[in-house]
């Protein structure tokens, strides 16, 4: 059973976060294409093991096919942490999704923000992973696609400000590197300090040093 609250759990690299089970789907109740699944396989494999948990074999186990069919949908080991890297990105930085709102004045950039440390706060444990996948080799295999992934959500934040009305002298390009840098901090702690981890101060502050309600 899946237990209804969250989780403490202590990682090999001495992370601590925040899990909530209820966020990430079991792999019995995903639709039935066949790359999906094992994408997803890979995830649970990885938010209960850390990337080290992740091979082919054992993917194909939790799946429940035979590891012919893994390598078939992602031909090696490098393809198939790939394909779990680009599902992670999508569903932590889909900026264009998670910013796409109708209001405008002040106060959209403040909510903005908050809406964002709230999935920080309910994606904890898929948000590692990222900076698992960072630091997991010294090559661009993983690197290049977290990067770009970074510059397209910057940008569009950055679209997402077009209208909203900022501080005397400050444009758009501006402002969204500053609030990236701050979501980017606010990632880092509720992975390593989460006890610490106090959103509503966080953007109280964010809101008086933008000058937004």
């Amino acid at each position: 059973m899946t237990p209804s609250g969250p989780q403490r759990v202590r990682r090999d690299n001495g992370w601590r976060v925040e899990r909530y089970p209820q966020t990430v789907a079991g792999v019995k109740d995903l639709e039935p294409d066949l790359r999906n699944r094992l994408v997803r396989a890979a995830l649970e494999l990885a938010l209960h093991n850390g990337l080290d948990g992740v091979d082919i074999p054992s993917v194909a186990e939790q799946a429940a096919v035979p590891p012919q069919t893994v390598q078939q949908q992602f031909g090696t080991h490098d393809g198939m942490m790939l394909a779990l890297l680009d599902f992670v990105l999508a569903r932590t930085l889909d900026a264009d999704r998670d910013l796409r709102t109708g209001d405008t004045g002040r106060r959209q950039l403040g909510d903005m923000v908050a809406a964002e440390m709230e999935g920080l706060r309910r994606q904890a444990p898929v948000v590692e992973l990222i900076f698992m996948f960072y630091f997991a080799r010294r090559d661009d295999l993983y690197r290049a696609r977290i990067r770009e992934a970074l510059a397209n959500y910057r940008r569009s934040f950055e679209n997402a400000l077009d209208g909203v009305e900022l501080r005397r002298g400050v444009d758009a390009a501006v402002m969204s590197s500053i609030v990236i840098a701050f979501l980017q901090g606010a990632a880092v702690q509720i992975i390593r300090d989460p006890d610490n981890f106090q959103p509503a101060a966080a953007i109280a502050e964010m809101r008086a040093m933008l000058g937004v309600g």
